[in-house]
């Protein structure tokens, strides 16, 4: 598996928050992930392991991704930053 040594520098040493992308919607900023319900900030941060400034263009539904998130004015989690993580990947323990 991918362990977070394996991946660029502009990666996080781990995630708080990681896991499936179940579904994004761009144009009304609403993501999934491992089933739970949140909005993407309008100026959201996508990193893959190609490129530190990737579009939000380059997400789709089934990827892995590790997330930062604070909380919306409606009280839902707000993603800020999202890595796309390699399918094999597995977080190290800490």
């Amino acid at each position: 598996p991918a362990w977070a040594s394996d991946l660029p520098g502009y990666y996080p040493p781990n995630f708080r928050t990681w896991g499936v992308l179940d579904m994004v919607d761009i144009e009304s900023g609403a993501a999934v992930i491992n089933d739970m319900a949140m909005t993407l900030s309008d100026n959201v941060h996508v990193y893959t392991v190609n490129s530190q400034f990737a579009s939000v263009q380059a997400l789709q539904p089934g990827m892995k991704v590790g997330v930062v998130m604070s909380t919306s004015g409606s009280g839902r989690p707000l993603i800020t930053d999202i890595w796309v993580l390699p399918d094999d990947y597995n977080q190290t323990p800490r």
